[in-house]
């Protein structure tokens, strides 16, 4: 298809109508530059600022990792702490274990030295139990008076007190007709004198009486 421009020529210049280019104006003023000045020093103060706190973030990752570092050593330093510490505690029951049985090593030789000289010719001891102050004692004899002397002894130590006869019961041994008796005691501390450190023995196997756990 044709097409025919029918406009004259004057027409047709105005129809070509061209479109302005945009022209950047620098602006003008003083106070336009300041602005730009203003601008240019935030966006530098917010430089540094940023640059500081990412140095002061690195210094801060570093100085956690050295804590880090230090409270692990300090961990193995506590477990060895708390490890000499136990052995310590350990030790500290041991020795007062042994410093008990120094103590009490005395009273009970004295005490079976004492036992031992008061009991009475043919009385024999077959069991012996000694639990804190409270002392039980089985034992068998030909009569019933060797068991009142034997009370009677007792009663005037001084170590023992509350001599209690609990039962009497006669039965045979080898055709021999004996009593078997069953007492208990209070035990007391006495406090010993200088001259008592030094205890004679007790008297010789080949004596009528004797004591048999």
């Amino acid at each position: 298809m044709v097409r025919i421009n029918l406009l004259p020529k004057e027409e047709k210049v105005k129809a070509r109508v061209r479109i302005p280019r945009p022209v950047i104006k620098m602006p003008t003023g003083i106070g336009n530059y300041l602005g730009i000045v203003l601008i240019i020093l935030i966006v530098i103060i917010l430089s540094v600022i940023h640059i500081r706190q990412k140095r002061s973030i690195a210094q801060l990752k570093i100085n956690i990792e050295e804590t880090r570092r230090e409270l692990r050593k300090l961990d193995e330093v506590v477990k060895l702490v708390k490890e000499l510490d136990r052995k310590r505690r350990d030790l500290d029951a041991r020795i007062e274990i042994i410093r008990d049985l120094n103590r009490g090593r005395f009273e009970k030789a004295k005490f079976l030295y004492t036992l031992s000289s008061l009991l009475p010719d043919y009385c024999w001891i077959q069991n012996l139990d000694v639990k804190g102050q409270t002392v039980s004692i089985k034992g068998i004899t030909f009569s019933n008076q060797v068991i009142a002397a034997f009370m009677r002894k007792l009663q005037g130590e001084r170590m023992f007190q509350n001599v209690e006869l609990k039962s009497i019961v006669g039965k045979e041994v080898e055709k021999h007709s004996v009593m078997e008796f069953d007492l208990s005691t209070s035990l007391v501390s006495v406090p010993s004198s200088p001259m008592e450190k030094t205890m004679p023995k007790v008297r010789s196997s080949k004596s009528r009486k004797g004591i048999t756990k």
